[in-house]
């Protein structure tokens, strides 16, 4: 399903600074909410939180929802204000995945990095065996399995390192979103 584009105008960019309705919105988005219910969670009065729905009810943003014979009114967000919303959604999960495949790769790094230090030393070690059949030295072969491993599980911290600071990105935005 595609996201309708949302065209933000000047009118529209003045709305949404205030970080109010910017907070309203956000509510809005998990679904319809009466006055009370958002003032309530934004620790806002009822004026206050009337006068920044009606705000964005006149940008277009938000509709209000009345039903007959209730004495209850609920705002919810228009095509145009999901637009608004969802962009930022779009972005969490790019990051999301990015750190995803950033952790995928930090692991497969490190796997073949393993491997490569094995492969290397195992043809080091009876390469030097079939050459010259004396005793070696049992630190020079550490030696050399570990500088044969060296470069590979630095690109996996730095993946590794990408990961975590997209997975700590995306919960700090995700809390706030």
């Amino acid at each position: 399903m595609e996201e309708p584009v949302t065209i933000i105008d000047r009118d529209v960019l003045k709305v949404i600074s205030v970080d109010t309705r910017m907070d309203i919105l956000k509510i809005l988005a998990e679904g319809e909410r009466n006055p009370s219910f958002i003032s309530k969670k934004l620790h806002k009065s009822d004026a206050t939180i009337i006068e920044h729905l009606e705000t964005l009810q006149k940008a277009g943003l938000v509709k209000k929802i009345e039903t007959p014979g209730k004495k209850w009114v609920f705002y919810t967000l228009t095509e145009r204000g999901k637009g608004i919303i969802s962009s930022k959604g779009r972005r969490l999960v790019i990051v999301l995945g990015i750190s995803l495949l950033a952790l995928g790769g930090g692991i497969l790094n490190l796997f073949m990095s393993s491997q490569f230090a094995q492969t290397r030393f195992l043809t080091q070690t009876l390469g030097e065996k079939a050459a010259a059949p004396a005793v070696q030295n049992a630190s020079t072969v550490a030696q050399t399995a570990a500088s044969a491993a060296q470069p590979f599980p630095l690109l996996s911290l730095l993946l590794f390192a990408i990961f975590f600071i997209g997975i700590v990105y995306y919960l700090r935005k995700r809390s706030n979103f």
